[in-house]
């Protein structure tokens, strides 16, 4: 009698554009952020043009159960997620990003606090390189926020209530607790949630598509949770950093004019869609608007 394959429980999604500084370390700390759960790692390269797709086959040659997909252009976080988790076999689905570095047991605590906090969704606590937390909790965007954002208060009145409310100032990240919006950088989801909900929204490219996933799990009544004791590192913005200052402001707004039209309707369109050449003109005559990490 021939015996059963064990199911596969977590399924591990990486994608890559330019990732080969990062991905090494990133794949090598999955095993033991598993803590003996059965785990597959599925890599969709963006269309890289250094040596990660080189370096992904080299690695997975020595790495069990590691899959590659290989597109020949950028189908952004959304699409190359899609695409992985149709693919994928485990009961939940780990978004991760490439230049992370996951500490141990980190996989299995995250689904301990899927299935003990009556959640469909949870994210990591994420530290900086330094050790030191790195925000990763904020609440869903408002109209006020968002223009105040398209303005860069945030630079130079960071305190005002919208923002402080927005960057969810007051959230204590060492407690496990429900939240609006999770980081996709580090986020469990349970395969029967997006069946229930469907994957990322492809019509977002860059920006915004962990909150829209965030905010329709909300809306079908899913828990969402911040699972405090689930540890990643995260350097922060190494894709991004790769665009321009500009580029980047033109990809954000894109992303936002979408989502407010989506969730707000039109009027908030209307309103962040009036202040788009505003905001490119500050992203490019501002001297502290550097945004390489994903705002949202």
């Amino acid at each position: 009698m021939v015996a059963m394959a064990k199911p596969v429980s977590v399924s591990v999604i990486i994608v890559t554009w330019n990732s080969s500084r990062d991905i090494e370390v990133c794949l090598r700390s999955i095993p033991a952020a598993l803590g003996g759960l059965l785990g597959e790692t599925i890599i969709v390269d963006n269309g890289s043009s250094d040596a990660t797709a080189a370096l992904i086959e080299s690695l997975s040659r020595t790495m069990s159960m590691v899959a590659i997909l290989r597109n020949s252009k950028n189908l952004g976080f959304s699409g190359a997620n899609n695409l992985a988790i149709r693919s994928a076999q485990g009961k939940y689905i780990l978004l991760l990003n490439p230049d992370t570095q996951l500490q141990p047991n980190a996989i299995a605590r995250l689904v301990t606090c899927l299935n003990t906090s009556n959640a469909g969704m949870v994210g990591a606590h994420h530290r900086n390189a330094n050790g030191s937390t790195q925000p990763s909790v904020r609440s869903f965007p408002t109209l006020r926020a968002m223009l105040l954002l398209l303005l860069k208060a945030h630079h130079y009145a960071p305190t005002l209530p919208a923002l402080t409310a927005y960057f969810a100032k007051n959230f204590d990240y060492e407690k496990t607790q429900p939240a609006d919006q999770l980081a996709g950088s580090c986020l469990l989801v349970s395969r029967s949630v997006i069946k229930q909900i469907g994957g990322l929204d492809e019509r977002l490219n860059i920006w915004f598509e962990d909150v829209d996933w965030c905010k329709r799990a909300h809306a079908a009544g899913i828990g969402v949770w911040y699972c405090g004791n689930s540890e990643v590192f995260h350097l922060g913005g190494q894709s991004f950093a790769q665009l321009s200052t500009l580029s980047r402001q033109r990809q954000f707004n894109r992303s936002l004019r979408y989502y407010m039209k989506k969730h707000h309707g039109i009027a908030a369109w209307l309103a962040v869609t009036a202040l788009n050449p505003v905001s490119l003109a500050l992203a490019i005559f501002g001297t502290k608007n550097r945004p390489q990490q994903r705002p949202n």
